[in-house]
């Protein structure tokens, strides 16, 4: 299990779509960088 911690919000999540879920609800949808950032994480998973 891996913790997070995105925009001062930790989660611990064991399934990479649910981190990734998590992570994309504590972006503003403008914001592009955390946005991007979720991505990451989700392909740092899956991989």
């Amino acid at each position: 299990m891996k913790t997070y911690d995105s925009q001062e919000k930790q989660f611990q999540v064991s399934d990479p779509v649910d981190i990734y879920f998590q992570c994309i609800s504590t972006c503003d949808t403008k914001d592009g960088k955390c946005i991007s950032r979720c991505v990451e994480i989700l392909k740092q998973n899956q991989g």
